[in-house]
């Protein structure tokens, strides 16, 4: 469990917000054609983005790669098919998502595997992204600085049989 000292350092910011709001956020339509998704991951340069749905629901995540394996044939790249095919046929629906209420230290732990994780409201309504980057530069800044604010003490263990 995080203390509550290093919860509170580790939030510390000028607005408080570890996340990246959804204004701010490339994300793709389920209904976009994978020719526009080529062109907005190519021009963001972000690995994967969120996709959502009308509602602003997330629904998935999309990535070159997974739509380089769409359009790949056995002897050949099938360039037609960016048009035809749709982002919702070839995202990724295992999406990593928390909300405001999770603990932080679940953030953390799911952070482990992913570069970004997808912030939701209670409805699924898409809210922004909580990326590994943002929450690597805090955990930075609190060890240089822990020491400024607080006198770390080493606790005494009982060797006792």
């Amino acid at each position: 469990m995080i203390s509550e000292e290093v919860r509170k350092m580790l939030l510390q910011d000028d607005d408080g917000q570890i996340f990246v709001s959804s204004e701010n956020v490339a994300n793709l339509n389920l209904n976009n054609n994978l020719n526009h998704a080529v062109l907005v991951l190519s021009k963001i340069g972000y690995n994967a983005i969120p996709v959502l749905d009308n509602e602003s629901h997330i629904r998935g995540l999309i990535s070159m790669s997974m739509i380089m394996n769409a359009i790949m044939g056995l002897d050949a790249i099938r360039f037609e098919a960016l048009e035809t095919l749709k982002v919702k046929d070839v995202m990724d629906t295992n999406v990593p998502i928390v909300d405001e209420s999770d603990e932080l230290e679940d953030v953390l732990r799911n952070l482990i595997d992913h570069s970004f994780l997808c912030l939701a409201d209670e409805q699924g309504v898409f809210k922004g992204i909580v990326t590994r980057k943002e929450i690597l530069s805090r955990v930075n800044h609190l060890v240089h600085e822990i020491h400024n604010q607080y006198t770390l003490l080493v606790k005494e263990t009982s060797n006792a049989k």
